[in-house]
């Protein structure tokens, strides 16, 4: 009996792109993309669909190559050492199954080593417009490195796609390329693409998985306009990426109205709402410094009242020593026993 063939699918795409839905729906539909998977977080609150073997690999990897270990880097990894080979081969070696995979944005970064490492896998690569991902990290806002450069997120958003573009270029017997709008909206036919371009067994029967609500987009024409003014060769790239793709992307790009009056009213904007924080923090500094005075002068208003007996009751007993007889009765005693 012929011992049933390994199939190993890959699932690449830049962070916030739509990988984790991706990966969502091919578990669902019979992938197997790991035990161990990463617990939903902010941003993610169905789950990351990320296998922890392959995510800990990346992420120790890159740190050994002096990278930001979440992959906010414009360089790749070509080699692994030795040992690290091994290592490599054991996660693999313990993740292996008839139909298995994973996800994880950085693997972006690793691909000349998989396919070192598996010759045998597929690829299923997803991107998303790059002004809809740099919208989705800011909003996120959970990224150090963004929130301190935020110029790296277009960046990354180019140097990721753009590894993608060529490694799906020079491999596309064993490649599919999906715009994100097409694995919501055409889950079906991506799977069934799978299948017979891969002969993989998986299951298309998975119609209504999208959530729309967990998918958001809050995007203005203005952030399109935006890219096409500052970042050109982005636009230039999804235009690429669109036309390559093994599935015709639902919504075929065009090119923004916007203008640059509504460019100015955006910066505008923001500046005003920056200005309002600052105005709101002066505001709160300002509270609780008359707050802090407030209490200030209640505890030396508490402490002057105290004072205040305490000098009545030492003039009073004077008084008292001076008017009473006793005292000038004591007083001619001692001079009596004096003489």
């Amino acid at each position: 009996m012929n011992e049933k063939v390994s199939k190993c699918l890959i699932i690449v795409g830049m962070h916030r792109s739509g990988t984790s839905f991706t990966a969502s729906l091919l578990q669902q539909s019979g992938l197997n993309i790991g035990d161990k998977l990463l617990a939903a977080n902010i941003g993610n609150d169905l789950g990351h669909f990320e296998n922890e073997d392959f995510y800990e690999f990346h992420q120790e990897i890159l740190r050994r190559r002096k990278y930001h270990s979440d992959g906010w880097s414009l360089s790749t990894i070509q080699e692994l050492d030795e040992s690290e080979i091994i290592e490599a081969n054991n996660i693999i070696n313990s993740n292996k199954s008839d139909q298995w995979g994973w996800k994880d944005p950085r693997t972006t970064l690793f691909l000349d080593v998989w396919k070192k490492l598996i010759p045998e896998a597929y690829f299923l690569f997803v991107y998303r417009k790059p002004w809809e991902v740099v919208e989705s990290l800011f909003r996120r806002n959970t990224d150090k490195e963004l929130i301190e450069t935020p110029i790296l997120a277009i960046e990354n958003w180019q140097f990721y796609n753009e590894q993608i573009l060529a490694f799906y270029d020079n491999n596309r017997e064993r490649s599919l390329l999906i715009e994100v709008e097409n694995m919501m909206h055409q889950s079906r036919e991506v799977i069934e693409l799978l299948n017979a371009r891969f002969d993989f067994h998986l299951n298309e029967s998975i119609a209504g998985i999208f959530n729309k609500n967990k998918f958001k987009n809050h995007i203005n024409e203005t952030q399109q306009f935006f890219c096409e003014s500052v970042f050109p060769n982005c636009i230039l790239l999804y235009k690429q990426l669109q036309e390559k793709s093994s599935i015709k992307s639902l919504v075929e790009y065009r090119p923004s109205e916007g203008k640059m009056e509504s460019l100015m009213k955006w910066w505008y904007d923001s500046s005003q709402t920056e200005s309002s924080k600052r105005n709101l923090e002066l505001l709160l500094i300002r509270d609780k410094t008359i707050s802090s005075i407030n209490k200030l002068n209640e505890e030396m208003e508490k402490e002057n009242s105290k004072l205040k007996l305490e000098r009545e009751y030492i003039q009073n007993e004077l008084d008292w020593m001076v008017s009473s007889k006793w005292w000038r009765l004591r007083k001619f005693l001692k001079r009596i026993v004096g003489k």
